[in-house]
């Protein structure tokens, strides 16, 4: 429900995708007694799963993968979900479409910051955790359905860090996302709302981080 949001935090096109997916060769290898790597070439990369080429069949519907990608090597447990042969310069190969079962959040945000084109280094993740983007009125009537601004403002107000919603007075808020995090096993989008509180005694700030999944069904509030 809720691609255009990553996608305008990103500045990419839409990927109806649940997951942005990149295209483009990487080296990776994989293991089935968690010893002993075997060679592979991975051809895309999602948040979700990855598609890969090996020179032998694999007999075991869950193994460990390990992928570089720029610099980085990323270490996931996958599900084979289709499979197929196909030709690799001249020989014929076995390609496979992978779900993870398991990967590290490090990991997971690595793979999230190659898809959406941003540096994958790892002395970079604290600054991209820092990026917030405000969302102006218009992006948030697009981006955020109508239904998930009135259920965030709600537990606002029942926390008592916004007045009672008035359908003729426009809430004292702004929204700004900070796109995906993993949170508790499952990747889940960041916004922080700062709200108002105007009373006889002053005006009251408050900041509210939220963590909601993609279908805006469920919706945690941090601190």
């Amino acid at each position: 429900m809720l691609p255009e949001l990553l996608a305008w935090f990103t500045g990419k096109e839409v990927n109806r995708r649940k997951f942005p997916r990149k295209r483009k060769p990487y080296r990776a290898t994989y293991t089935l007694d968690g010893k002993s790597q075997r060679p592979a070439i991975g051809l895309d990369i999602s948040g979700g799963g990855m598609c890969i080429l090996t020179q032998e069949a694999v007999d075991k519907a869950e193994f460990d993968v390990r992928a570089t990608l720029e610099q980085r090597t990323v270490r996931m447990r996958v599900k084979t979900v289709w499979q197929d042969n196909v030709t690799h310069q001249g020989k014929t190969v076995f390609r496979y479409g992978l779900r993870y079962s398991g990967i590290p959040a490090d990991d997971w945000d690595a793979v999230i910051r190659y898809t959406t084109g941003k540096t994958v280094a790892e002395s970079n993740k604290a600054q991209e955790e820092l990026v917030a983007v405000r969302m102006s009125e218009d992006d948030t009537s697009r981006l955020l359905p109508l239904e998930l601004q009135n259920r965030l403002l709600q537990m606002l107000v029942e926390r008592h860090r916004l007045a009672a919603l008035d359908e003729k007075a426009t809430p004292l808020v702004q929204y700004f996302y900070s796109g995906l995090v993993r949170h508790e096993g499952k990747p889940m989008h960041r916004l922080t709302i700062q709200s108002k509180v105007v009373d006889n005694d002053g005006d009251e700030m408050y900041e509210t981080r939220f963590v909601f999944d993609e279908n805006g069904e469920n919706v945690l509030i941090l601190n």
